[in-house]
């Protein structure tokens, strides 16, 4: 009998922003087209209560590739980010057993 039980590790994120914060987000899931790359992401919380009072916000970004660096970007195209956003929570959904709560409905 196996006794060693399955954790949840996160792949952590550490993203700068404009004003040189460093702020960490859980990736909760890549989609990768011919062309670009989008990513899943919500503010990592380590601490059990953080995460309850969290919104857990889904942010949804095009991976910016410079050189050898990457960045986060917003996707621009409203046609674009719909696609890929659907494509993504349904992903997420998939993966963590959630339903997508969509406020616009």
């Amino acid at each position: 009998m196996d006794n060693e039980k399955d954790y949840y590790e996160p792949d952590i994120i550490s993203v700068t922003d404009e004003n040189g914060n460093e702020i960490l987000f859980e990736l909760l899931e890549r989609y990768e087209t011919e062309d670009n790359v989008y990513v899943a992401i919500t503010e990592f919380h380590s601490d059990a209560e953080e995460i309850v009072d969290s919104d857990c916000e889904v942010v949804i970004l095009k991976v910016i590739e410079d050189g050898d660096d990457e960045y986060l970007a917003e996707i621009e195209d409203d046609n674009e980010y719909e696609q890929v956003s659907d494509i993504l929570m349904s992903m997420v959904e998939e993966k963590f057993e959630v339903e997508y709560f969509d406020p616009e409905q």
